[in-house]
């Protein structure tokens, strides 16, 4: 593009300065992430009058607030029908997980996944957070126990990896709840380990039963 700009226009146009300008132009097609975040009160509203009954909670940073600003910090979303799907048939488990957002504006995506009749993946509920800690993870299982109705999760089986944060949070705002691993992250976290024993020269034979 360098190259077209010089030889059609006439133009000596560095690399940063393509940069920015594709920024602005872009910013000006979709607008910044700014006025998006800044949209994201209107969504809550809007979300919660075109599905009636759905849950949403959005965060604001108190760190920024007393600054006089606001900045973003999570958001939580439940809608009604998956509440009502979940509450009329499904089977009481559900799957925790966490992964990063890979995008301009990084932080975690947690969800929490049920199952049909089918053995179908049935969306229960997603936040986004600034990181998977045993605070976001509380907040997130909290909010989730009120959605679904769980009590203190007498009945319920929850499956994730074991991340502490995770497992603390399930233990503490849901005690009777069943807590159970992911054959999949066990067998990955074996395999790392055998992996690093062999490359330590240790002889070892391990027996892995999924029961």
């Amino acid at each position: 593009m360098i190259g077209e700009l010089e030889n059609d226009f006439k133009l000596n146009m560095t690399r940063s300065k393509l940069k920015r300008a594709k920024v602005m132009i872009l910013e000006k097609l979709d607008g910044s992430f700014n006025d998006e975040y800044n949209k994201l009160k209107a969504y809550g509203q809007e979300l919660r009058l075109s599905n009636p009954g759905s849950n949403v909670a959005i965060n604001i940073s108190k760190d920024t607030l007393e600054e006089g600003k606001r900045r973003f910090l999570r958001l939580y979303i439940c809608f009604q029908a998956l509440k009502l799907g979940f509450k009329s048939g499904l089977r009481p488990l559900i799957g925790l997980d966490g992964t990063f957002l890979k995008g301009k504006c990084k932080g975690q995506l947690l969800v929490a996944m049920g199952q049909d009749s089918m053995n179908q993946f049935y969306p229960l509920a997603w936040a986004v957070v600034d990181k998977e800690t045993s605070r976001t993870w509380s907040w997130f299982v909290d909010l989730l126990k009120r959605s679904l109705d769980l009590n203190n999760g007498a009945g319920v089986t929850f499956i994730s990896d074991m991340q502490k944060g995770l497992l603390d949070a399930v233990s503490t705002v849901l005690p009777d709840a069943h807590h159970r691993y992911c054959a999949r992250h066990i067998e990955v976290n074996w395999l790392k380990k055998i992996e690093e024993w062999r490359n330590e020269e240790v002889d070892v034979v391990v027996y892995l039963e999924y029961l």
